[in-house]
């Protein structure tokens, strides 16, 4: 598994015009924080928080450099990072990613609310150009000379349980990513390339 593959765990983003398109709108805003509490959007520092702790009135929070969150950026900066830690003695430090290897593969991985972790599906993927230290955390993007892989379709995406396996079973747990084998990047690739818009490494979407 530490061939330098690597899985994201990607929050969904409800945004204004469909998944993605934008930051999270209201009932998005209502949905990770609220109902699923997901970790960054409870954050105080979390703009889309602020807004949610404010009544949640208003638009979508603006897509910047600095936010509102990596998972509303990915189709636009094509990069991820492994975080940081959230509870216990460690709060606030930031994860390394530590095998990731260039030109190896990174794929975003992603759920709806109504989604099972067993139905977890593949939306995107590319190949590390990068490995950047951004003050302690590790985060990856992609590389000039390859293909991003963006699936618009998601009745058609790849369920990533399909690919890759674990003793544990479908069962994500803490931390952003996982580790994949080379078979098992390849399989998905291959699968995944079906179902996407193949876009020069040069060009970026806002949804």
């Amino acid at each position: 598994m530490r061939d330098g593959n690597l899985a994201f765990k990607v929050t969904w983003v409800y945004g204004k015009s469909g998944p993605f398109t934008t930051a999270c709108s209201a009932d998005g805003r209502d949905t990770n924080i609220h109902l699923l509490k997901r970790v960054w959007c409870s954050q105080p520092q979390c703009p889309c928080n602020e807004i949610f702790r404010r009544g949640n009135n208003g638009p979508p929070v603006p897509i910047s450099s600095c936010g509102p969150c990596m998972d509303a950026k990915i189709f636009r900066e094509w990069r991820f990072g492994g975080g940081a830690v959230h509870h216990g003695k460690r709060k606030d430090m930031p994860i390394r990613i530590k095998h990731a290897r260039l030109g190896k593969l990174v794929f975003y991985t992603t759920r709806r609310k109504d989604m099972k972790e067993a139905e977890r599906i593949v939306v995107g993927a590319f190949r590390i150009g990068e490995i950047l230290d951004v003050r302690g955390e590790s985060v990856v993007t992609a590389s000039p000379h390859g293909a991003l892989l963006r699936v618009r379709n998601f009745d058609e995406a790849p369920h990533f349980w399909d690919f890759h396996k674990q003793p544990a079973g479908p069962r994500w747990n803490t931390g952003l990513f996982r580790y994949l084998a080379d078979a098992e990047a390849d399989e998905l690739l291959s699968a995944l390339t079906l179902q996407s818009d193949n876009m020069p490494a040069s060009q970026s979407t806002s949804g």
